[in-house]
């Protein structure tokens, strides 16, 4: 499964394992081809951006 994320940081993206921050996308239940692989969305929550900032700070 490949996973095409929307919004955020990495927005555009296709990865094949969801980074923090992103969510599957409700609206979009059935994946969509992509050659071989089958894609969904994944979304960026504005809360979860506030956690992303708090987490790089401690890095």
């Amino acid at each position: 499964m490949i996973y095409v994320l929307v919004g955020g940081p990495r927005d555009g993206q296709h990865v094949d394992d969801l980074p923090r921050g992103y969510r599957l996308s409700l609206s979009d239940p059935q994946p969509e081809p992509f050659g071989e692989f089958d894609t969904v969305r994944a979304v960026w929550f504005e809360l979860d951006e506030a956690m992303f900032r708090s987490a790089q700070r401690r890095d």
